[in-house]
């Protein structure tokens, strides 16, 4: 009860002159950052942390503060001689906590926020134990962004990563709990840019476990990814893809992002032996916007002609014809006409996309290239039932 009464003494002297919640919560995040930096009520901010995550309607601001209180809590280990956080396993409910993290005591004149200029200043253990540190981390990340909208198309929030950040992931994602986990992959969606760190190096230590991912910390590892996409490195998206599972119903608003991830991962070398089939037929039925094509987008469907790969070749082939469409370039022509036809004439299934690409696109060199070989492909058919053009 005692404990109580000091939250909400300390709540009731935030001023209450403004108007703006922003203002007030602004408050609250000065006092906890100064908590920490001048060691006391420290022990409080476990039941301010839980008082804020029972708030059901808590606003968006609240996710850069408690990403910040995140950040500070992480500064205040490092002039621990054990480095600050280390990982080990601390049981906490029904769940283990991989987490082993002690508060540095910050005596006066320490920077925390520009630690670099506290080589004076030496930090000793504030008495919290590992328990209620593993507490106080994972419950503020469930403040910060439990509820915090995933949708790629919100605007993004300023969460000024920094290096020590990975601490905070590292500890975070050896944790067994999926919501957990989610609430820090949260940082890499709603953020208005991406930490440093390698999303996959985090998602493989999940993996390393057998149980599969849950749905939240699955979508938001979806929705990672998709922000990410034209960043991450082709390696990292492999693993993901790998993890995810995604189909196009995970797909929200755009297919842009994922067809172009796509398309990315099958013009690279690694990426074109190692994707799955799954995912190339994922990417014919999300299509890909028209744009210019690229040398080794020729190299890719030699490639799957050598190896007589047609059902590839049916998502690749129409892909090369939407680059003509956009970017008509007469040398590329012979040699995508002939695979062309040579697919067309063996599967009705391939002639049938083909024909209605050409009769959705507008009048254009492209479209009078294909039509002619389309027309010789139907009646190089071998005796095969036809679906009528459409």
């Amino acid at each position: 009860m005692q404990n109580l009464i000091v939250l909400h003494s300390n709540l009731l002297s935030i001023p209450h002159t403004s108007d703006s919640l922003e203002t007030i919560l602004s408050h609250l995040s000065t006092r906890v950052m100064d908590a920490f930096s001048n060691r006391y009520h420290v022990g409080y901010l476990i039941y301010l942390v839980d008082f804020l995550a029972t708030w059901e309607e808590r606003p968006a601001c609240l996710t850069p503060m408690a990403y910040q209180w995140c950040s500070v809590f992480s500064e205040a280990t490092e002039g621990l001689g054990q480095g600050g956080m280390q990982i080990s396993k601390i049981r906490q409910g029904d769940y283990w906590f991989c987490l082993d993290m002690e508060f540095a005591h910050v005596e006066p004149g320490r920077d925390l926020v520009h630690p670099d200029d506290n080589s004076h200043v030496r930090g000793r253990p504030l008495g919290l134990d590992h328990a209620q540190c593993a507490h106080l981390l994972l419950r503020t990340l469930e403040v910060g962004f439990r509820l915090a909208n995933i949708n790629r198309y919100q605007r993004p929030l300023d969460l000024n990563h920094t290096s020590h950040h990975d601490q905070i992931f590292e500890a975070v994602f050896s944790c067994g709990d999926d919501e957990a986990i989610a609430d820090a992959v949260g940082a890499w969606i709603v953020g208005e840019s991406s930490p440093a760190s390698s999303c996959a190096h985090y998602f493989a230590m999940r993996m390393a476990r057998a149980t599969p991912l849950s749905p939240r910390l699955r979508r938001a590892g979806i929705r990672a990814l998709e922000n990410n996409w034209s960043t991450i490195s082709i390696s990292d998206a492999l693993y993901l893809l790998n993890c995810l599972h995604l189909d196009v119903d995970d797909v929200v608003g755009s297919n842009r992002p994922w067809s172009w991830l796509l398309v990315r991962v099958i013009r690279s070398p690694t990426g074109f032996e190692s994707l799955s089939s799954h995912y190339w037929r994922l990417l014919g039925k999300l299509g890909i916007s028209y744009t210019s094509s690229e040398p080794r987008d020729v190299e890719v469907m030699k490639l799957l002609e050598e190896v007589e790969d047609w059902e590839k070749l049916e998502v690749w082939v129409p892909i090369l014809w939407g680059f003509l469409v956009w970017e008509f370039i007469p040398d590329l022509v012979e040699d995508i006409g002939r695979v062309t036809l040579k697919m067309a004439s063996q599967r009705p299934s391939a002639l049938q996309k083909l024909e209605n690409l050409c009769k959705r696109i507008q009048e254009s060199d492209a479209r009078a290239a294909l039509q002619p070989i389309l027309n010789r492909a139907r009646t190089e058919q071998p005796l095969l039932e036809l679906p009528p053009p459409l």
